[in-house]
């Protein structure tokens, strides 16, 4: 990804190993005459090599590096993070010449678990991370091994409530996370005996948590149902019977107990309903993690009913949701319908007007049924890849580009996009192996800072969406899709007001995520040509708002 600025470019200062944005300005002169192109060039281009070198060696150890492609972004720095925590080392996150030695070290003594295949892995990891989801009271569905609808937006909420990126995608790092947060949960020996436990299993089936038997022998079922008891009352989640659990229980014996059989549909319509009204219910995903129980308290506070942090039906009817039976269906209010900022099919064989579109860095032009641009991508020689990969850090970081060497051909079109928005793009280009296309909405004078959607035909996932702004670049989801075979192809890109995101190809699904990183209205849209032969036949960029 390339940053496109106007007006005179900032320089790049190496700073512990890795690239800081510095002095502005006539600055720029001055930090070239006092380091010569040459040693600059073998800084920058040693930098990336130790960050893609240090990404393939994570990936392999099971750290979720990214992909290997020597830029540092917040997923390979979370990687390294985690990789330092593990190892005893200093946690800063930093791409250096050491830790590079330490993991290739690692790997040769076989302190970490060993290469597994990625089908073996996923399925061992999602099963791993559905126990953990239930050990922390989020509802992961049946623990199957699959990557369900219902897993996927679990891991969401866990993310979001735990302030990571809301991608709904398992990870090592992610099941490392979780495994951390249960081992720092108290845990008490059971002194409950099975009167006891009996009393409790009891009080929490009539509440309507799932305990099939009141047999007074601890299982799975009653200490996942004392876990959500307690996450729902905001008190330490030990999962322990005890005497003052039972007390508790039976002392808030009027309280009232939860709705039953609410569906997902109907958890998802109360979610919107706190949100709605100020409330921090967070993604309206129909699973009721730590923050949708206590806004649901917070609510039931604010309006004098029992605090209990359930979907009472007293709840229910003073969210406006009416009887159970009445809420599969969310009585919200009709979105304002879209507004076409920009339409463009190009039929008029003319891209500088109507609209006029601006061209940063190489050379469009309108045939083949819409706007063509040709960029030759990198080649896989290692000394093209290199030579490849110091220019992209030259022009992002320093404004200028090798002889020869132009990175990409970039378009974009000045005009304001809200947060709310849908964007329709039919396109089609070459299959060349390490073909790149990269559009969006942009924000600020950065041509390729806001939300993208990013093609790399050698990627196996190849449609990224990813969020890029001063942090870095991150992954929030990613799809499958053959883009540059066949075509055209019409994508669908739409955000609502609660950060949710699809992207669908001919109706249908590839993703389907929320994110609410970057929430401003943006300045435009931009396509940028990075490799291939790739041509844009419409566009079509609304908003509400």
């Amino acid at each position: 990804m390339l940053h496109f600025r106007k007006g005179i470019p900032r320089t790049a200062v190496l700073l512990s190993g890795s690239l800081m944005l510095g002095l502005a300005g006539p600055a720029l002169a001055q930090s070239a005459s006092s380091t010569s192109p040459a040693t600059a060039n073998l800084q920058i281009a040693q930098v990336a090599n130790t960050v893609l070198e240090i990404q393939r060696e994570l990936n392999r150890l099971g750290y979720s590096a990214g992909p290997v492609d020597g830029w540092m972004g917040s997923r390979t720095r979370a990687a390294i993070q985690a990789y330092q925590r593990d190892n005893g080392l200093l946690v800063d996150g930093q791409p250096t010449s050491s830790l590079l030695s330490h993991v290739r070290d690692t790997a040769r003594s076989g302190r970490s678990e060993p290469t597994r295949t990625e089908s073996d892995a996923s399925s061992r990891q999602i099963t791993d991370i559905q126990d953990a989801l239930r050990t922390l009271g989020y509802e992961a569905g049946r623990r199957t091994g699959r990557l369900t609808e219902e897993t996927r937006a679990a891991i969401r909420s866990y993310e979001s409530d735990q302030g990571l990126l809301a991608s709904g995608q398992p990870s090592a790092e992610l099941l490392r996370h979780m495994r951390r947060n249960i081992e720092a949960a108290p845990h008490k020996s059971v002194d409950a005996d099975a009167n006891t436990i009996a009393g409790i299993q009891a009080d929490l089936r009539m509440r309507g948590y799932p305990i099939p038997r009141v047999t007074g022998q601890m299982d799975a079922q009653t200490r996942q149902a004392i876990r959500e008891y307690q996450q729902g009352q905001g008190v330490a989640v030990t999962g322990e019977p005890s005497a003052a659990l039972l007390a508790q229980l039976r002392a808030a014996s009027r309280e009232p107990v939860p709705a039953e059989d609410l569906t997902r549909e109907q958890r998802a319509a109360a979610q919107r309903a706190l949100n709605a009204r100020g409330y921090e219910a967070g993604p309206p995903d129909g699973v009721l993690g730590p923050r949708s129980r206590g806004a649901i308290r917070t609510f039931q506070v604010d309006n004098d009913i029992g605090a209990s942090g359930e979907l009472t039906s007293r709840t229910m009817a003073l969210l406006g949701l009416g009887a159970t039976s009445d809420v599969a269906e969310p009585a919200a209010v009709e979105p304002e319908s879209y507004r076409v900022r920009v339409r463009d099919d190009f039929t008029d064989g003319d891209h500088t007007r109507n609209p006029a579109w601006r061209i940063a860095s190489g050379r469009f032009d309108v045939r083949g049924g819409g706007l063509n641009s040709t960029m030759i991508p990198p080649s896989e020689r290692t000394e093209d890849m290199g030579r490849q990969i110091l220019s992209e850090l030259l022009q992002q970081q320093l404004g200028f580009t090798l002889p020869g060497q132009e990175t990409a051909a970039v378009a974009y079109l000045p005009t304001r996009i809200g947060s709310e928005f849908r964007i329709t793009t039919v396109v089609s280009g070459s299959a060349e192996a390490h073909s790149h296309l990269d559009l969006g909405p942009y924000q600020g004078d950065k041509l390729n800072h806001g939300y993208r959607l990013n093609y790399r035909a050698n990627q196996p996932r190849p449609l990224q969406l990813i969020v890029v702004n001063e942090s870095g670049i991150s992954m929030i989801a990613s799809a499958r899709l053959p883009l540059d075979s066949g075509g055209p192809h019409r994508l669908v890109w739409e955000r609502d007001s609660e950060g949710r995101m699809t992207v669908t190809r001919n109706e249908e699904i590839l993703i389907d995520v929320v994110d609410r990183t970057a929430n401003d209205r943006f300045d435009g849209f931009s396509l940028i040509n990075a490799g291939g032969d790739w041509t844009l036949h419409e566009v079509v960029i609304e908003d509400r708002g």
